[in-house]
């Protein structure tokens, strides 16, 4: 368990730790000349049942307030410290508000050097903490008067510390550890400390450190001074690490899973302003923010209100002026940008949320599905609700849960279950037989063959490509309706050639391809075949529908085979001369200029090549030329 110490300078943090625990936390020489915590401080002792007990110490001085935020992350328990003679001050007002705001579930407070006041003001003090508390979630807390001169009172505070128990933990998910504090150790190398957050590591495990996506090693892992073969959700460590220089790693940095290797760079969250807010906040303002034992500045955009005035809450996006490693639920500060206030506290949603329409009624709809306390409970309120199939991994990456645990929970709803490319999807069943009915009507008109985007438009707002993709292939697994070269339709009869289409066909395959890249027009060929040139054009569009036969403009029609290998010789141009001219192109397939911009251009609209179009400022030469956009639409 953790054990943080709050309040203001000089009240006696550092003393009161060094008594419960024999070890003095101030361990810069400018803490020692200056008689102040400035850094964070760490100490240990033996708690019930061979368990530890892990005190922070953390600066009481307003200029130090960021490095006690850090120092506040992975707290279990606060002990906040008040002295007689000063009673509450500033700065335990602020590290109340932090502790209240990071979600810290419980505290109890020493009341120090009573030696040097008389009863009627301990009594006095005692009474302003408890009005002070009772504005707070710490209403019904202990309160231990001690004197760290005559360690009066001291016994009874340790043994209230050493029996506590620590909430349930959290094993069912992916190791994180928000870094406090980077050195080298003599003979072993870049070490770094923290509070294990979650999940679990062991010696030689491979994890990532972000935000900066380095691969490391664990070579060792140290706890309470002594080498351990692994660490846990709760537990103080100190990291050896192999792969990564000294000048690589910062505080703030998150040694993670590899799985949790996400940049986090916009996300959406519930904010809350304590009662005694200094300020309001409004919407775009910039603010500072406090994340793990990071802070950065923040533009606040809040969604479903113009301004945030205290004792309220609000749904909001954040965007950040650099990426930070995040997951659901984590806690968060919001300060003035001149860091004097604290102004808010937050809660993590979504971190990955949209930059349009995230005001809209249906997206506030689905972030206060987010607000659940347990993640099992999230995912079933998203896939409830959700009209698109929703992503088993992506949750589990983003709330930091085993997929395993996530999927009892889909399926204990009776969700659909969709996997396709070695990823898991959950639909409800009553959404998904919607989507197949809009399909399947929509093709039933005049037996429509159409592409995927034609299908996307059928519902508002669009799905994912990817996702909707998803979808259609279940939907030809389920053979609800077939997949013809790149399009879709509701059969595959009324495409295919009838007996004398088919000897059409075969003839005007010989026309197509004895002028291989300079073909005749639909109705030079259906003039020398001596047939109506209605018939061909039937034939012709049951070629296309079959990809057997490309339409590239006007009454021109290219053979696929032919189409691809113009395809290659366009990416062979581009290869050379990392662009590719209509002239170049023309002059390798020696035709004329109008028939190689046809053909340019119906690659231009697949996707395959892309047209740029650049002026020299200077000059004002017009540079107009084409690149492979995507090798793969095509080839």
């Amino acid at each position: 368990m953790i054990i943080g110490t709050a309040g203001h300078i000089d009240h006696g943090k550092t003393s009161l730790v060094k008594l419960l625990t024999g070890v003095d936390t101030d361990r810069l020489p400018e803490e020692k000349k200056r008689g102040i915590t400035i850094d964070l401080g760490f100490a240990y002792t033996q708690g019930q049942n061979e368990s530890m007990l892990g005190f922070v110490d953390v600066p009481g001085h307003e200029k130090f307030v960021h490095t006690m935020v850090a120092g506040a992350v992975g707290m279990d328990y606060g002990l906040l410290v008040i002295a007689a003679d000063d009673g509450i001050m500033p700065q335990t007002i602020e590290h109340l508000r932090i502790l209240e705001l990071l979600g810290v579930s419980d505290l109890c407070v020493a009341i120090t050097k009573i030696d040097m006041v008389d009863q009627q003001q301990i009594d006095t003090v005692q009474l302003e903490i408890e009005n002070l508390l009772s504005q707070t979630r710490y209403r019904d807390v202990q309160i231990f008067r001690v004197s760290n001169a005559t360690q009066a009172g001291v016994a009874n505070l340790k043994d209230h510390l050493l029996h506590l128990t620590l909430a349930t933990q959290n094993a069912q998910s992916y190791f994180r550890l928000a870094i406090d504090r980077v050195f080298i150790s003599k003979g072993m190398g870049v070490t770094v400390t923290g509070a294990v957050q979650a999940g679990e590591i062991k010696v030689g495990d491979q994890l990532v450190l972000m935000p900066q996506g380095i691969s490391v090693k664990v070579r060792s892992i140290h706890a309470q001074s002594k080498s351990v073969d692994q660490a846990t959700f709760g537990s103080r460590c100190g990291i050896v690490l192999n792969g990564v220089d000294l000048d690589k790693v910062h505080r703030g940095d998150w040694l993670v899973a590899k799985e949790l290797n996400q940049e986090v760079e916009r996300f959406d969250a519930m904010i809350e302003m304590p009662i005694d807010a200094k300020q309001k906040i409004r919407d775009g303002e910039i603010l500072l923010l406090h994340h793990g034992t990071d802070h950065t500045s923040a533009r606040l955009i809040l969604l479903d209100k113009k301004e945030l005035v205290a004792g309220e809450s609000a749904l909001a996006q954040l965007v950040l002026q650099k990426p930070l490693s995040m997951c659901w639920n984590d806690r968060f500060i919001l300060r003035d940008m001149s860091a004097r206030y604290s102004l808010a506290g937050g809660r993590v949603l979504d971190i990955s949320p949209p930059q349009r329409s995230r005001k809209t009624l249906e997206r506030l709809q689905f972030l206060n599905l987010l607000l659940a306390d347990h993640p099992q409970a999230v995912l079933q309120a998203i896939i409830k609700s959700s009209k698109t199939p929703v992503s088993l991994d992506h949750w589990a990456m983003s709330m930091n849960q085993l997929p395993l645990i996530l999927k009892e929970a889909a399926q204990g709803m009776n969700a659909y279950e969709i996997v396709s490319s070695q990823q898991t999807f959950y639909i409800d069943e009553i959404w998904l037989k919607q989507i197949e009915k809009s399909i399947v009507e929509y093709l039933q008109v005049d037996e429509r063959i159409v592409g995927i985007d034609q299908l996307r438009s059928l519902f508002k707002p669009r799905m994912d490509l990817k996702v909707f993709r998803v979808l259609l292939d279940e939907f030809i697994q389920l053979k609800k309706i077939f997949m013809m070269g790149s399009k879709y339709t509701l059969s595959l009869q009324g495409i295919t050639f009838s007996e004398s289409e088919k000897i059409v066909w075969d003839k005007a395959v010989l026309k197509l391809r004895n002028e291989n890249f300079n073909p005749p027009l639909m109705r030079d060929i259906a003039k020398d075949l001596k047939i109506p040139e209605v018939v061909l054009m039937n034939v012709f569009k049951k070629a296309t529908q079959q990809q057997l036969l490309v339409w590239v403009g006007s009454d021109i029609y290219y053979l696929f085979s032919t189409m691809k290998e113009m395809a290659l010789i366009l990416q062979d141009l581009f290869a050379s001369h990392q662009q590719i001219t209509v002239v170049e192109f023309r002059n390798r397939l020696q035709i004329g200029r109008n028939r190689a911009v046809f053909i340019i251009e119906a690659f231009d609209k697949i996707g395959f090549t892309l047209r740029i179009v650049k002026k020299d400022p200077k000059t004002g030469e017009v540079q107009d030329f084409r690149i492979i956009k995507n090798s793969k639409v095509f080839l």
